[in-house]
């Protein structure tokens, strides 16, 4: 059972035969997929839900805890054995000690067009509510300086799945077998309506959208030569999302006629 199954029938099928509404639900929150607003929802939806996050230290510089230590801190004290649902910016690598101590651990996460997730990534980190950001402000003087850095490219994909993983086929076997979903921001109803239901819901998506805040210093002069060049640094983040949109396309016009009729799925 996995993603992938989401093109071997008919969504019906889909959703009756990958429901995961007692396992632990896990969300991979890659930055600036509107995962905010998605880990509100996880929270109403499945608790008890934990949210694992790095903690800031602030000093003559900004410290920070290692995602690491904050999931082993979870699993440590017994939390985990309890939750039904948590999130946090931690990749699936680094989710390995999550699903050791869950063997019943399903993973999902929502991804993003990959020229506007660089452009928003770069504009939030330019402001003052990253805490970082005069760090990043001083590093990446331009938005070109900052699509250059290693660091910065193909963020999704490193999220998603290990290094390894890199071919477009590769990565259709690695997701469609070790997710239970992934959505899409561009596609965000069809993807958070069919997420509620393999968890035992039928919900659409509240409206609640956190903006990034224009500043002086975050300013971005959207062209089709910038567009080029973050989609020639960012071509593994491009091939994991158009595989995904493939899938979620394939589904796109029955999850429509459910909606229509006012029938649920499953």
């Amino acid at each position: 059972m996995g993603f992938g199954d989401i093109t071997r029938g008919t969504l019906q099928e889909f959703v009756n035969s990958n429901r995961f509404d007692r396992e632990l639900c896990v969300f991979i929150h890659i930055p600036k997929t509107a995962g905010s607003s998605l880990s509100a929802e996880l929270d109403r939806m499945r608790p008890p839900y934990h949210n694992i996050h790095r903690r800031y230290f602030y000093g003559d510089t900004v410290t920070f805890s290692r995602i690491e230590d904050e999931i082993a801190t979870v699993i440590d004290s017994g939390a985990l054995m309890a939750a039904r649902s948590c999130s946090g910016h931690f990749s699936w690598t680094q989710a390995e000690p999550i699903r050791a101590a869950r063997q019943d651990t399903r993973a999902f996460t929502f991804l993003r067009d990959p020229v506007k997730r660089v452009i928003s990534d770069y504009r939030y980190s330019r402001t003052p509510t990253h805490p970082t950001y005069k760090e990043t402000i001083e590093r990446f003087p331009t938005i070109e300086s900052y699509v250059e850095a290693s660091e910065t490219q193909d963020k999704m994909a490193r999220f998603v799945m290990p290094g390894n993983v890199r071919t477009p086929a590769e990565i259709d076997v690695f997701i469609s077998t070790n997710y239970a979903f992934i959505g899409l921001l561009e596609m965000y109803p069809l993807s958070f309506n069919i997420l509620s239901l393999l968890l035992g819901h039928d919900r659409m998506p509240s409206e609640h959208k956190r903006k990034t805040e224009d500043t002086a210093d975050n300013a971005v002069e959207d062209t089709p030569a910038l567009r080029e060049m973050i989609a020639a640094f960012n071509q593994r983040d491009t091939a994991l999302y158009d595989l995904v949109r493939r899938k979620l396309l394939a589904a796109r016009d029955e999850w429509r006629a459910f909606r229509q009729t006012a029938r649920p799925v499953g």
